[in-house]
């Protein structure tokens, strides 16, 4: 069973770099999965850096020259994934060694499963000038506990904070921060359990930052319809409940989530001049 991991990405070559590098690492073969970059009109050299990324992996990055709405971009993704198993992820997630297996493993025992993101905390492995006040804050603290970690030379440029053997040997999980969202997910679980049994809105939960599904299911359900992102999720995860989809959390999927300049995907495409209003 191969598995296409579609990762979209505009604008956060550091952090996807990173990204990149963790699926290097995985304990399962590097035959079982696939890795496709989404480059959505990004500025940054996404498709010049990965040309310099030595992947372990089968690595494909598609790039388009304008800005697709978000939902067409995730389905040129899945039309040009292989996989029978896809998985949808954030280009700022750094997985765990297991994350192919622990995904592979759990669609293998259980046909129409969603498999959703449980936990993820928070780093910085990337100093961004463009970081908000907050972000700056937080940023200067975090580095103070650390100091093992890299400081930024320089407020003016993008400084790459983390080191590859930060990640090779571990050190880069412990040390993250906690996550709002994670932790709401983590107290839907100790209620509902990791089958979400009894939670009444499942369908909240889905999200493309981190969530895996058979392509199977997605064929069935449908494509992403041209929405705003979180009606976007919440839609299809409807149509694939409707069709018989089970959602699950798996407690060994932890992941690092990091922080980075949040820059808006079009949602919608643009009026065409005779719906505009004059």
């Amino acid at each position: 069973m191969l598995t296409s991991v579609v990762i979209p990405v505009r604008d956060a070559v550091d952090q996807l770099l990173y990204t990149l590098f963790s699926f290097n690492l995985q304990f399962a073969s590097f035959e079982k999965f696939e890795v496709i970059v989404l480059d959505n009109a990004s500025s940054d050299g996404v498709a010049e850096k990965m040309a310099g990324f030595g992947a372990h992996y089968p690595l494909q990055c598609l790039r388009f020259r304008r800005a697709l709405p978000y939902a067409e971009l995730l389905n040129r993704g899945v039309k040009q994934a292989r996989g029978e198993v896809i998985i949808f992820l954030s280009p700022t997630m750094i997985v765990p060694r297991d994350f192919i297996s622990v995904h592979l493993h759990a669609h293998e025992k259980q046909q129409k499963l969603v498999l959703l993101g449980l936990c993820a905390r928070r780093i910085y492995s990337v100093y961004d000038p463009g970081f908000s006040p907050i972000q700056h804050a937080e940023c200067k603290e975090w580095l103070e506990n650390y100091p093992y970690i890299k400081r930024p030379h320089s407020h003016t440029q993008t400084i790459r904070l983390l080191e590859e053997g930060h990640i090779v040997n571990g050190q880069a999980f412990p040390i993250g921060l906690p996550c709002p969202e994670a932790e709401k997910r983590l107290t839907i679980r100790q209620k509902y359990g990791s089958s979400l049994s009894g939670y009444r809105w499942p369908w909240t939960l889905f999200s493309t930052r981190h969530a895996s599904l058979s392509r199977a299911s997605l064929d069935t359900a449908g494509a992403f319809k041209a929405l705003p992102l979180i009606e976007m999720e919440r839609d299809l995860a409807k149509r694939l409940i409707k069709k018989g989809a089970v959602f699950q959390f798996d407690e060994k999927l932890t992941l690092l989530g990091q922080e980075w300049v949040k820059r808006k995907l079009p949602d919608r495409p643009p009026l065409s001049k005779k719906n505009r209003r004059a």
